[in-house]
């Protein structure tokens, strides 16, 4: 009976051990221990924000649920959205997609992660019948605009995720994936 107790508590140790070393690595910069943040904590974090309505002189641009994805082998983290224009000229919402790619930054003063330089990688529109009359100015500045405030928008808190920012020696993305690395 002794020897079944025994080896049951070696089998639980092993479990919280083998996940333990598949959440944390070592740091490849040799800063520390890294901890990959889950992309559903960053997903839901970013959901509780949207949708969000700026309005500019061509019209209003209403920006629904971003989606933050990880590409293997890729440094930066693709970003997609949804959005809607109206305006006075437009009778009819203009509906599209936005595809950013974007890094991460870090905030010690807030704690929080942010899209650090979003570039538009693709901007389509679902109604091309009315996509036509907007010009490359404008969908510049819409493409712009949607970068702009999904940076401003808090991706992640490391405080609320009960993690000490005072350790945090770098964040980086690596292989698609947001590594925090902390050390002393």
């Amino acid at each position: 009976m002794k020897n079944i107790f025994n080896k049951s508590i070696l089998v639980v140790l092993g479990f919280i051990l083998g996940s333990f070393t598949a959440c944390v690595g070592v740091d490849p910069q040799g800063r520390g221990y890294s901890v990959a943040v889950p992309m559903t904590m960053i997903n839901s974090t970013l959901a509780g924000q949207f949708p969000v309505k700026e309005s500019r002189s061509f019209g209003t641009v209403e920006m629904l649920e971003p989606n933050i994805l990880g590409q293997d082998g890729e440094q930066k983290l693709s970003v997609g959205t949804s959005f809607k224009i109206s305006s006075m000229l437009m009778p009819n919402d203009i509906g599209g997609s936005l595809n950013l790619s974007s890094g991460v930054r870090f905030d010690p003063t807030t704690q929080n992660l942010y899209l650090a330089d979003p570039m538009v990688q693709d901007l389509k529109f679902q109604d091309f019948s009315l996509a036509k009359y907007l010009t490359t100015d404008m969908r510049n500045a819409l493409g712009l605009l949607i970068a702009e405030t999904i940076s401003k928008k808090p991706i992640y808190n490391i405080s609320k995720a009960g993690m000490g920012a005072s350790f945090v020696r770098g964040i980086d993305v690596r292989d698609g994936q947001i590594f925090l690395t902390f050390g002393l």
